[in-house]
């Protein structure tokens, strides 16, 4: 089935994770707000702004499926945020070292027609994760490595930032890059999409 999809989302990184899938897509960015609500956990964020992100973007994609995605991560009963600069991600990296991790990883699919929204599903994937103990050393190497200061928990499991963990508890291991490729398939699947080498 040939079908217009859309990725809610301006993240090179959840767009590289779609190539996988060997799909055509096209990305809007959605303009959302992503600043939590007063006593909104870190699951309770990614699922609405998730669903928020896909949502903002209905009108003007008809005929589409949308994927709408967002990430968060706590750690010490602290919602993690992107760091945006090197200090940022060395302090961040600083105080999880050695501790256990939990990141959320929420998806909001949309599938609309000339009318508006035809269908919605929600899905969250969770992934637990435990930190080496690091040094103050080995935290500013990693950081001058993989530069991960645009990455909730500051750091890129997929390059070395999975030299930092002792252990990582999964359903989906992509899920960790922003978008959870497992329950993206079946979802898609559910909607009539195909996956082969002739999908692009």
């Amino acid at each position: 089935m040939s079908a217009n999809i859309v990725l809610a989302s301006a993240s090179k990184y959840r767009a590289a994770s779609l190539r996988r899938l060997n799909l055509s897509f096209e990305q809007r960015v959605s303009n959302v707000d992503e600043t939590p609500r007063p006593e909104e956990t870190a699951q309770q964020l990614a699922i609405r702004l998730a669903a928020d992100k896909a949502l903002s973007i209905t009108s003007i994609c008809p005929n589409s499926i949308i994927i709408g995605c967002d990430q968060t991560g706590s750690c010490n009963g602290q919602i993690l945020h992107k760091p945006g600069s090197r200090s940022g991600a060395i302090a961040q990296l600083s105080d999880m070292s050695g501790c256990a991790a939990t990141f959320y990883t929420g998806m909001t699919i949309i599938k609309t027609n000339q009318q508006g929204v035809a269908s919605i599903t929600h899905d969250l994937d969770v992934t637990d994760l435990k930190l080496r103990t690091l040094s103050a050393n080995e935290i500013e190497a990693y950081v001058d490595a993989d530069t991960p200061i645009d990455c909730a928990g500051s750091f890129k499991i997929e390059a070395l930032g999975i030299t930092l963990f002792s252990e990582v508890k999964t359903r989906d291991p992509s899920a960790l890059q922003g978008i959870s490729l497992i329950q993206l398939t079946h979802r898609l699947k559910a909607l009539g999409i195909s996956f082969s080498s002739n999908s692009a």
